[in-house]
């Protein structure tokens, strides 16, 4: 597809955020309680994002943008950290509001920040989803049982 063609740190070191709004909203009555409404299944996963890049970098980005994009208008894959993983590869859009905005940082990176519409951002095929009873495996206690378990062993050995 039309992949991000320079490397992910080019991404992993410059700002991002995520904005989700809620799938449901309040609904006030003249009297009684507020009661929820659900309003929609998925709603719109948008972050801002931002490119630090050396000049010949930047020249890479901007012939990506301008002609494999055509000027951001087609869909792009791109490996993001999420909370899955810290390599996930997104397929995203970038939206017309704030497309590209360019500063100089100093005489060596350019910085050019948008806003990108996230297509299919969930978990990766390889995490449970009843990853709530893996948490056992995170607590302090499973950690110090490990620790003790490897400690042993490796006496063992030497």
């Amino acid at each position: 597809m039309n992949d991000y063609p320079l490397e992910q740190k080019t991404v992993q070191l410059s700002a991002y955020s995520r904005q989700q709004k809620a799938q449901f909203s309040t609904v006030e009555t003249r009297s009684g309680k507020l009661y929820f409404k659900r309003i929609a299944q998925e709603q719109p996963i948008l972050r801002n994002i931002s490119f630090v890049l050396l000049d010949y970098e930047a020249q890479i980005f901007l012939h990506w943008f301008n002609n494999v994009l055509k000027k951001g208008f087609l869909p792009f894959d791109i490996k993001l950290a999420t909370e899955w993983d810290t390599s996930q590869t997104l397929n995203c859009r970038f939206l017309p509001d704030s497309l590209l905005n360019t500063t100089r940082n100093n005489h060596l990176q350019w910085s050019y920040s948008a806003k990108i519409l996230i297509n299919n951002y969930g978990p990766p095929d390889y995490i449970p989803l009843d990853i709530i009873d893996y948490q056992n495996y995170y607590s302090n206690k499973a950690r110090s049982q490990l620790d003790q378990i490897i400690n042993i062993n490796l006496k063992n050995i030497g």
